[in-house]
């Protein structure tokens, strides 16, 4: 991971830079084509991970026949905090959308780690409760605020997050996401297309006007 990357990641860059390092120093890289599944959901904590380059993201299944994305990680971000805390199950499958590069901290090298540097589990531990607020700010917004503005929060992140114009998702995707069905989220972002901040095609959609959605967010 490059020392650019690091400081982007607000997480990362607050360590301690003792601690930085010696994750750094046991991390393990590797490469993962468009498909390719990290982790599935129920499986034993292998470790800490990172998104070097690409994107991945996290999928949970909350009925039969339901795919929803939980989060969007792009070049930066660490994950798989919360089983190498609890020892718990994965609670979703971490599964790559862009060609990736990963690092990996076997969980048996994270205990080495921790052991000299012990502090590192509150580290985790402000890492899971970060999320945590972002969760329940969600949950607040998805009550309180208007459908145009969530779907305009999540596009407008999604497309800084993937570094580009284009954002390869869903709309059921999307749509699970700001907790509203398909056919209100489409019903949204064909009003944002004819207002020109957005082109819409099949898998993927292109943010045309930034500022402007990012103004309605």
């Amino acid at each position: 991971m490059s020392a650019a990357m690091t400081i982007s990641d607000p997480w990362f860059a607050s360590l301690q830079p003792g601690r930085r390092q010696a994750l750094l120093d046991r991390a393990r890289s590797s490469s993962a084509p468009t498909g390719a599944r990290v982790y599935g959901v129920g499986d034993p904590p292998d470790g800490l991970w990172a998104v070097a380059g690409g994107e991945v993201r996290l999928l949970s299944y909350p009925a039969v026949g339901m795919e929803s994305v939980a989060m969007i990680l792009a070049p930066g971000a660490w994950f798989g905090e919360l089983s190498v805390l609890d020892g718990g199950p994965r609670p979703h499958d971490a599964v790559v959308v862009r060609p990736a590069e990963l690092l990996h901290v076997p969980l048996a090298a994270f205990e080495q780690v921790a052991a000299a540097h012990p502090l590192i589990y509150r580290d985790l531990g402000r890492l899971v409760c970060s999320r945590q607020r972002s969760a329940l700010t969600f949950m607040g917004q998805a009550i309180a605020q208007p459908i145009a503005v969530r779907l305009a929060r999540v596009l407008a992140g999604a497309a800084r997050a993937s570094g580009g114009a284009e954002v390869q998702v869903r709309q059921e995707d999307l749509a699970a996401m700001v907790g509203v069905s398909r056919q209100t989220a489409n019903k949204t972002l064909r009003a944002f297309e004819r207002a020109g901040l957005i082109e819409l095609a099949y898998g993927r959609i292109t943010v045309c006007d930034p500022e402007r959605l990012r103004a309605v967010a």
